[in-house]
């Protein structure tokens, strides 16, 4: 005789409608508390890693001017040729890093007797943002950055990378960078902003 497998009384395991609600509930609170934080810790390490590039680019200039005891240049790049853009947005353009063998500040392939093939192109840093929408590379004048043959500035200079749209995260997480005339590099947060003494 063949008896058929008794029936569990057990219940299946599956969530009620209470249940689902309450979890989906819990969830809602816990993003809208995580949300914010991810967001900042988002905004503030694009941030550091900007300004890191940007601050390893002036080294990398100043050090290539020590080294080959010729002025080199950083600007940004002029987006229907090879020279300088004349913008103090540097954010929207790629920025260059050239030996300026010519002697006229810009950027060139005109052959001379001491350049056979024009100024020499030694690095490129790709623009930060090129809409501006999201973060800014921002010069305090218009100009471009020379180190000398023994790696002094022509100028002190300072420029300030922030992200754009959120005065909040504009004051919390901006930097000013700061280069002296003795070619020094310095980073400040951009509420004191200050580049006095540099």
């Amino acid at each position: 005789m063949n008896h058929a497998p008794p029936r569990s009384s057990k219940r299946q395991g599956a969530f009620t409608l209470i249940e689902l609600l309450i979890t989906m509930a819990v969830l809602g609170v816990l993003m809208a508390i995580a949300l914010p934080s991810l967001r900042s810790f988002i905004v503030s390490n694009r941030l550091s890693s900007n300004v890191n590039g940007f601050v390893g680019l002036i080294n990398y200039a100043r050090s290539e001017a020590i080294v080959r005891n010729q002025s080199v240049m950083i600007c940004p790049k002029n987006n229907s040729g090879i020279g300088c853009a004349s913008d103090n947005l540097w954010g929207q353009y790629e920025i260059q890093v050239f030996v300026d063998c010519t002697g006229n500040d810009d950027r060139n392939s005109a052959a001379t007797t001491d350049c056979p093939s024009g100024d020499i192109l030694l690095k490129t840093w790709p623009a930060l943002d090129v809409t501006a929408t999201e973060f800014a590379l921002i010069r305090s004048t218009v100009g471009k950055i020379k180190f000398g043959a023994v790696g002094m500035s022509q100028v002190a200079q300072s420029f300030d990378i922030k992200a754009v749209g959120d005065a909040t995260f504009e004051q919390k997480y901006g930097r000013t960078i700061c280069i002296s005339k003795p070619g020094r590099v310095r980073v400040t947060s951009m509420i004191t902003g200050a580049c006095a003494g540099s």
